[in-house]
């Protein structure tokens, strides 16, 4: 396609209907050129598709709905930490998305967890960006292998609700781009998503959707990236803003910025070549979705709700067992809570689904078990006649399944929630249920990390079990029955209450500016196992049937430079009595940091399936930018040389092996460096132009080190007696 040919024979008009939607789900199109629409729609847990056209009042009106296929929400999906997994997820949502004729999946999100109370929490991955980043990249592979295109959201720094249409994010070079931009350029260089969506809120003083330093400094010129860069709907504050700062869709359409725009080529505050420019990357756009050969493919829908099991298997996360888990010799128990038949299944919001086929658990555990069962609840409440089924259930039955969690009112977006709890009403129910018995076997059905004091010295086992999806229950059956060992691994941490979180009373922010500053040191796990305070469950945690003993840990090298990689090799035993995953973690952490460092950073990861007995050698890579920072005086990621050590672990907290390297580099980490910099600064960061003062005139005290060197070197010049001439030679090799 010629794509300025093409633009030369539009009408002003037509161009400027194209930078904006032709309706809630759909852009491009023109009839006269004979270029079709392109259609969008919702779903990083599935594709969200309307069986007609609908208003803005229809969007999450069940009624209007096609059924497909609903998978575990993304915490769950990271929770697998399985990339080759999420990789079939994305493949199998792109396979549907053909099916109803969806051009462009409008996922994933991969925005960052700053609190637990973050009210999308449950539709992004992690609180940790390489592997929200991991998990991205095999999501939109997977996608994109269907010729669906993948939309990544939010181009960024949305990870609150409240306010999220102006709150102004304030945030330093270093922590933008070393930990929230990192699961997008992961992504654009990885997977390259055919668009980005950019956030509703002000960065640093400008809306994402017109902020020139992210969309062309950022996105288009540092990391090359020529896709589609389209506004989240109704994110378009300034429409010739947005188009001169490179955003080339605003959603949805029709715009009530087309008369201004007109208005503005018309007096030259935009360009019609301006205008042009922003419009080509929708014309290569087309190309790609018109090179789609399995646009309208039938597929199975039972087929992949079998596929949805296998995720939900891998995701479930087992987070106590005294022993009760599997249920081997059981025949009869009790099962509470309404969630057993009215299934938790996904968060509120732009996430809605309708699920092709919907399991629940009080089904699936009726083909295994005799079950006595009550209701317990509804919703968040419960009253006297519930508790007293509750008692009675209790009362006589052995073993008790309780099964709770949070509401689709408290997790949804557009709202935090007001505490990581559970609701009232649960936790009442649990109460009269330990009265009778102790044999209390909890299911958490939640987005995000819970608060459990209420409930956890009484559990016997506690298995987080996430928003799931349609396929919720035959999973979950066959880890309570031992069919399937456990090895779902948390991707947040569970602190012991919201109090202890870094952004206690801070978050949401209700100001106009929220500070991100300084997040580097005080998101997830960062915070807590740099500062040694306790949590409920660290990152990365999660129980098995099974035990696994790490046995040996080679590198291949013990000195590594910019530009080599180095093998981590782990040898790993399972001892125990089950055949199962384990999930291998390498963090690692740098001895002496000049700039302020986690205690560890997450670098690699794998997931491998070893069997009873078996010893297995596992291999994970880590190259240059896993041991780098972003470097502020150069605008890009360097590593600062010294000693870093490589640590393997099944959690953050839980590290088995360690080994150091020395990481040697000649590139400073900062050259602004001036004559009221203290010697020692220049001793680290320009050795080569001050190291030869004590060969050539005498040892520099300690206390001379920690002076400004223009004050060292008007002493030596008073000491020695040095001319104005090799004075100027002196100053002159500081520059």
């Amino acid at each position: 396609m010629k794509y300025k040919e093409i633009l030369n024979s539009m009408t002003l008009i037509e161009k400027i209907n194209w930078s904006s939607g032709n309706s809630m789900w759909d852009f491009l199109g023109n009839k006269r050129l004979n270029i079709k629409n392109i259609k969008v729609a919702d779903g990083p847990h599935g594709v969200r598709v309307y069986q007609k056209d609908i208003n803005g009042n229809q969007l999450f009106d069940y009624s209007t709905l096609e059924k497909t296929t609903m998978f575990p929400n993304e915490a769950a999906m990271a929770a697998t930490f399985n990339p080759d997994l999420i990789y079939q997820v994305g493949e199998i949502i792109g396979e549907e998305c053909n099916m109803f004729g969806v051009d462009i999946l409008l996922a994933p999100g991969v925005n960052q967890k700053r609190s637990p109370l973050g009210g999308r929490n449950f539709e992004y991955y992690s609180e940790d960006p390489f592997l929200s980043g991991k998990m991205a990249v095999s999501f939109i592979n997977g996608i994109q292998s269907t010729g669906v295109g993948a939309c990544i959201k939010h181009f960024a720094l949305n990870e609150q609700e409240t306010q999220r249409r102006f709150v102004n994010t304030i945030i330093d070079k270093r922590t933008l781009h070393e930990f929230y931009l990192l699961p997008f350029e992961m992504a654009v260089k990885e997977a390259n998503p055919f668009m980005i969506m950019t956030s509703y809120n002000r960065i640093n003083g400008s809306y994402a959707g017109e902020n020139e330093y992210l969309l062309r400094n950022v996105l288009r010129n540092k990391w090359n990236y020529d896709g589609v860069v389209i506004s989240d709907w109704g994110g378009v504050q300034n429409k010739i803003k947005s188009i001169k700062s490179g955003m080339n869709i605003e959603m949805p359409g029709p715009s009530e910025f087309n008369n201004q725009l007109i208005e503005a080529v018309y007096n030259k505050e935009v360009t019609e070549k301006e205008l042009d420019n922003s419009l080509i990357p929708l014309l290569k756009l087309y190309d790609k979705v018109q090179k789609n050969k399995n646009k309208g493919k039938k597929i199975n829908l039972s087929k992949h709700h079998l596929f949805a099991q296998k995720v939900a298997e891998e995701a479930i996360v087992l987070l106590k067992n005294n022993g009760i888990l599997p249920l081997l010799k059981t025949k009869k128990i009790g099962i509470i809570g309404n969630f057993a038949k009215k299934p938790r299944v996904n968060g509120g919001g732009s996430a809605t689904l309708k699920p092709h086929t919907l399991e629940n658990s009080f089904d699936e555990l009726s083909k295994y078990f005799k079950i006595d069962f009550a209701q317990g609840y509804i919703e968040g409440n419960t009253n006297k006649d519930l508790l007293k089924e509750v008692e009675r259930v209790a009362k006589n039955n052995e073993i008790v399944i309780y099964f709770t969690g949070t509401t689709v009112e408290v997790e949804t977006e557009g709202k935090e929630r007001t505490h990581m709890k559970l609701p009232s009403g649960h936790i009442e129910v649990f109460q009269q249920i330990s009265k009778s018995n102790k044999n209390i076997i909890v299911i958490l059905n939640n987005g995000s990390a819970l608060d459990l004091t209420d409930i956890i010295d009484y559990s016997s086992a506690i298995i987080e079990a996430h928003l799931l999806g349609s396929a919720n229950s035959v999973a979950l059956k066959k880890i309570l029955t031992g069919e399937i060992n456990p090895s779902g691994r948390l991707s947040e941490t569970w602190p012991l209450n919201i109090e202890n979180t870094a952004n206690y009373r801070n978050y949401p922010s209700l100001t106009d500016d929220v500070s991100y500053c300084g997040d580097i040191l005080k998101n997830g796990y960062r915070f807590f196992d740099t500062h040694n305070f306790p949590v409920r469950f660290p990152f990365g945690y999660g129980l098995s049937y099974t035990e696994f003993e790490y046995k040996e840990m080679k590198l291949s090298k013990n000195k590594i430079t910019d530009n080599e990689i180095l093998v981590v090799t782990v040898s790993i035993e399972n001892i125990g009595k089950y055949d199962g995953f384990e999930t291998v973690q390498v963090y690692i952490h740098e001895n002496k940091p000049y700039y302020p460092r986690p205690r560890k950073e997450l670098k690699g990861f794998k997931k491998v399936f070893i069997k009873q007995g078996e010893i297995k050698d596992i291999e994970i890579t880590l190259n240059s930018r896993s041991f780098a920072i972003y470097a502020i005086d150069f605008d890009e990621f360097r590593v600062e040389p010294g000693k870093y050590t490589i640590m393997v672990g099944s959690n953050v907290s839980n590290i088995h092996l360690e080994k150091t390297i020395d990481y040697q580099t000649s590139a400073s980490l900062r050259s602004h460096l001036t004559l009221e910099h203290p010697y020692k600064n220049w001793l680290k960061y320009k050795y080569d132009s001050v190291s030869y003062l004590e060969s050539t005139y005498r040892e520099i005290a300690w206390h001379e080190k920690e002076e400004p060197i223009s004050r060292l070197f008007k002493r030596l010049k008073r000491e020695y007696n040095i001319n104005n001439q090799e004075y100027n030679k002196m100053l002159n090799r500081l520059k």
